[in-house]
Parts: C-alpha cells; structure tokens; sequence
C-alpha cells in the first residue's frame, strides 16, 4: 500500500507531460478502478479454490513491472493501458489478503483481526502521498515510479519467501462457493454493499476535489497533502481498538455511525472558513473510518465462511471500486452545473443515506457477535 501511494502525488503531473487533457486524465485515473472492478469478483472467487498466495505473488509481480511500464510510456494511450494492468494486480491483492485474515481470525476475534489489517492499509494508503511528494519534489517523477516498483518487489520476495499458504479444515475447503444472486439474498450482504459504495463516493470526493477546494484559502501544497491525508492516518492509528470494540459491541451500530461521522464531516466542508476548520473535519473523518471499517470487515468474514472467504471480500470491494468509478463522475457533473460545494453536500447526503440502508438491512440479519 505504501508503494502504491506513493505516485498518487506523481500521476497527474506524469500523464501531463505525456499530453494528457482533461479527458485523457479521466482516463489514466478510470482505468485503474474499472480493471480492478471487473477482476476482483473473478480472483476473490477463485481464491476459494484454488488457494491465495499465487494471486497475492501475481498481483506484487505485475505491481513491481508495472513501475517499468510507466517509465516506458510515451502516449496517454499506453500509459491507460499500464493502468489498467496495475489494476488488474491491484484486484489480486487487497480482497485476497483480507479473506487470509478472515480465513485466520476466530469466531467472535474477527473485529480485533480485521482492525489490525486496516491499520496497515490505512497507514500505508496515507504514508504513501506524503513520501511521494517527498521523492517527488528531491528526485522527480521517475524515481517515485522506482519506489513504487522496489516497494512492491520487497513485499512480492516476502510473501513468497515467508508466507505460508494458509491451512484450513477440510470442511472449509469443500464448501461451495455461492453465486452472486445466492448472496444478494442475505440482507445483511445488502447493507454491507450499501455501507461500502457510499463511503467509497466520500472518500472519492476528498481525494478528488478537495485539493482544488481549499486552494481558496490559499493554503500551500504540502498542507494541502497534509489535508487529503489526514484523516487516511488517523483512520489507521485508530482501527486495532476499534476493532476490539467491535468483538464487544454491536457491529452494524458502529458501522453506521462511522458511516455517519464521514458523511456528515464532507457535509461541513463548504462552512469551512480556516485550515483549522478542515483538521477538525479531518479527524472526524478520520474517527469515521476507523469505527467503521473494523466492524464492517468483522461482518463481511461472518458472511464469508458461509459464501465463501474470497467469493465476498471481492463483491465487497468491488463496491468500493463502484463508487470510486462513478462518484467523481456524478460529483464532477454536480460541480459543473451547481459549484464546488454541491459535490460534498452531494456525497455527504448519499452517505447518510447509506448508512441508514446499513443499519437497516444489516439489522435483518441473523448475524450473532460472540463475546470476548
């Protein structure tokens, strides 16, 4: 995740000098989110069965070459087509390691185990900005391509030097994976996909329109980075102990009023009148994550021994692709006929809609939390 990151600064500036318009960087940044939606219910399912350390070494093999083909690029359109290969491997990665912690963790630990895997996403989606902007601004454009590449091939030699294929009981193994519309009949599948999309929309909005919004209080660009990655950090210091909690308490309540503190947090950004204001906002987002995404991966691992551990992460974050694809789409079309700030009282309303279908749906379910 770390290597990842760290051209997130790196990308619009890199498909710039390749002559990118306004159109061709909608296409650099689509193509990414659209490969790894369509691949990502296809890898989960054939995790299942066919296991999950070959899918986590193919995708840090193609992250690794995918720093090469970046260097190589010399038009938008190849350049798109790297992309969409990177999210080709993105799609093997992400929702494949969080069905190992789900195949691993214990009944009733599934919070605390899913918490301490966000720690690492969140932390490292967040670090991976800030040092690219560092690499960025002391080396250039190629060297943060370099990182990324060294980043991905340190973490491809540890997974297949030193990951184990992970054991399971023979039961487990044969259980058959469920298709999609098996799935969709469990309400609470319903309310975890709803709780996913809208806070993808939210969280898009941030990364995307965010950096231009608060050019208005003319603020410098490493405090602009410092803004987009706030909340990313602090979602991560937070997730280990708000996934303990969620083994305590009721999941869909914190998942919904987590949902509820990102939502009503973008609501707010169009009152803020200082850098001061966004930081407040930032760590209420950043809170916002961290309650709910420990209880929403503890619930998404209850669903999946019975649907398949792969099969769901997948669905699960093919959401989170979904509303990465279309809510700048939607936001973008809202700034262009109402003004910068509709898009985040626009994603903030879709959130709080989300989170109310969340609580709802999940609260039908016959999923039990044990004690601990």
């Amino acid at each position: 995740m770390l290597g990842a990151g760290v051209i997130a600064p790196t990308m619009p500036l890199y498909a710039r000098t390749l002559g990118a318009g306004g159109i061709g960087l909608g296409l650099v940044f689509s193509a990414f989110s659209i490969s790894r939606a369509v691949f990502m219910p296809f890898t989960g399912k054939l995790s299942d069965r066919r296991g999950r350390k070959v899918f986590i070494v193919a995708g840090l093999t193609i992250y690794s070459l995918a720093s090469l083909g970046y260097l190589w690029s010399g038009s938008v359109v190849e350049l798109t087509w790297v992309r969409a290969m990177h999210g080709i491997g993105a799609a093997m990665i992400v929702p494949i390691a969080a069905a190992v912690i789900g195949d691993l963790s214990p009944a009733g630990k599934e919070g605390t185990w899913m918490g301490s895997f966000n720690v690492a996403l969140f932390l490292g989606y967040g670090a991976g900005p800030l040092l690219g902007g560092l690499v960025l601004q002391g080396w250039g454009l190629s060297t943060a391509f370099l990182v990324m590449g060294g980043l991905s091939l340190l973490a491809l030699v540890m997974v297949a030097c030193w990951f184990p294929e992970p054991r399971l009981p023979a039961h487990h193994r044969m259980k058959p994976v469920s298709r999609l519309s098996v799935v969709l009949k469990e309400s609470s599948f319903k309310g975890l996909i709803a709780f996913r999309f809208t806070n993808a929309v939210c969280r898009a909005s941030v990364l995307a329109f965010l950096p231009i919004y608060v050019k208005r209080l003319h603020v410098s660009d490493a405090m602009t980075g410092f803004l987009v990655a706030l909340n990313i950090l602090l979602a991560g210091a937070v997730q280990y102990g708000f996934g303990r909690l969620a083994d305590r308490m009721s999941r869909r309540v914190l998942l919904a009023a987590g949902n509820v503190l990102t939502a009503v947090s973008l609501i707010l950004i169009p009152m803020a009148d200082s850098v001061g204001d966004l930081i407040a906002l930032g760590v209420i987002m950043g809170l916002g994550s961290g309650v709910a995404f420990p209880a929403a991966g503890a619930l998404v691992t209850e669903l999946g021994r019975n649907h398949g551990m792969g099969n769901l992460m997948g669905y699960f974050n093919l959401a989170m692709s979904l509303g990465m694809i279309l809510g700048p789409l939607a936001s973008g079309g809202i700034i262009d006929l109402f003004g910068q700030s509709w898009a985040f009282l626009f994603s903030g309303f879709l959130g709080l809609g989300g989170s109310v279908l969340a609580y709802l749906w999940i609260g039908k379910s016959q999923i039990k939390v044990t004690s601990s």
